[in-house]
């Protein structure tokens, strides 16, 4: 049938190479091909209209996962996820899943992948004995080193050296255009690492994107020291495994925040982490983007940024089956922050600050999360809102890459030992 869905207005193109059409003849497009900028949203739109006609249901707020609950010709839940044109399906049922298989084959013309091992240009490696999958960027990474010469250059324990800020007072007033190609280029490649599978290059990628536009020799020299972390660091991701107990298919979070930190804006830093079996699903690196005028409305900036994910992820694993039946634990080493999160007595906040904090309140009061106290040096998220010694900083790295059991065993027993809802806290 003619996949036209989702076609914004009529598209028209030149005759292809090679043809014997007269030159200044155009033809319509009457089904969307490959690289229209319409195609890829025909395509979802057919995709969601057939999964729905399947029984298929959209997870949470993601319009491009869709869940399907056992019953009828389905023995067991079905998820499948969907970029572009690559698409996903789990099961745990494999004959539940070769069935549905051959139907979605059926109907849109295709090829079967097998048991996935790539996706999306990263590696994912199952341990079947050990019942664990992990996800990493290896090859993508040792790309990027050989492309900047830094495969043979030393590794160093961190990706910028602790303390340092850049400054566009290091920008200078007219940029080396090699240099500026140089630094965009190594940007650019640490953006797709951080978003996939390594969010231990949050903090420093957030840092060397404010200068893209006008990098100087300091920053470059920065951009060079992250490929020198990465370079003793390529190998590895995101291990996702069995949780410890009492902890299984249980979000859980990390935040803090840098108080008025950027030294070019006086505007603070949001880091947080959430993780599920112990190992990060969802993590952010940023500059806030409004003034705070102190630590605790800065980390209260942050408690609302790491709010909105979790009303996300929440919401996401409800439609996977996994519904969280406690509010979800976020720990936070800043008190007055908490204090004002369950305290409804009013204070004298600029608009924006009291607009999150309503926000939080709520959330707390609606038991969607908990904040609850830790301290500063077991806090994951502060990999995220600065450049730490490496001691601090290899402290947290087990955590981040979900690969040392023993580390995730040390947060869950604070975790056991923590109030796990307000009303827990209040006793």
């Amino acid at each position: 049938d003619k996949l036209d869905e989702g076609v914004n207005g009529r598209v028209f193109i030149t005759p292809p190479k090679g043809s014997n059409e007269d030159p200044d003849v155009v033809f319509e497009v009457l089904r969307p091909l490959y690289g229209i900028p319409s195609s890829a949203r025909a395509l979802h739109l057919t995709l969601s209209k057939w999964f729905k006609s399947q029984g298929f249901k959209t997870a949470g707020f993601e319009d491009s996962i869709w869940v399907r609950e056992a019953g009828g010709e389905y023995e067991d839940r079905l998820i499948v996820s969907a970029h572009i044109d690559d698409t996903l399906m789990a099961c745990k049922s494999l004959a539940t899943l070769q069935k549905f298989k051959t139907a979605f084959l059926t109907r849109f013309e295709g090829t079967d992948e097998g048991d996935v091992s790539t996706y999306l240009g990263a590696e994912l490696i199952r341990d079947r004995i050990n019942k664990t999958i992990t996800f990493k960027q290896s090859v993508y990474a040792r790309k990027i080193l050989q492309i900047y010469d830094a495969w043979d250059k030393p590794a160093v324990k961190t990706p910028l050296e602790a303390g340092v800020r850049l400054t566009k007072e290091d920008s200078p007033a007219f940029v080396d255009p090699a240099l500026h190609r140089r630094y965009r280029g190594i940007t650019g490649h640490l953006s797709f690492l951080v978003t996939m599978t390594r969010c231990d290059l949050a903090f420093a990628y957030a840092e060397l994107s404010k200068f893209v536009q006008c990098p100087g020799e300091v920053h470059l020299k920065a951009a060079e020291r992250v490929l020198q972390y990465l370079r003793g660091t390529y190998d590895l991701g995101l291990t996702y495994g069995a949780p410890a107990p009492g902890s299984v298919n249980v979000l859980r979070g990390w935040v803090d925040s840098d108080y008025a930190s950027d030294p070019d804006s006086r505007k603070s830093v949001t880091g947080y982490v959430l993780s599920l079996n112990g190992t990060p699903v969802s993590w952010k690196a940023k500059r806030q983007d409004c003034m705070t005028l102190s630590s605790a409305e800065a980390e209260y900036v942050a408690a609302s940024m790491c709010g909105q994910e979790v009303v996300y992820l929440r919401a996401m694993l409800r439609g996977f089956g996994y519904e969280q039946r406690e509010p979800t634990v976020v720990w936070e080493d800043n008190a007055a922050c908490i204090a004002i999160a369950n305290n409804p007595v009013n204070r004298k906040f600029t608009r924006h600050i009291d607009v999150r904090r309503y926000f939080v309140r709520d959330l707390v009061r609606d038991a969607v999360l908990t904040l609850v106290k830790c301290a500063g040096t077991l806090n994951v998220a502060d990999a995220l809102t600065k450049s730490l010694l490496s001691p601090s900083f290899l402290l947290h790295c087990p955590f981040l890459q979900g690969t040392r059991q023993e580390y995730k065993a040390h947060y869950c027993v604070l975790g056991l030992h923590l109030p796990q809802s307000p009303a827990a806290a209040a006793a």
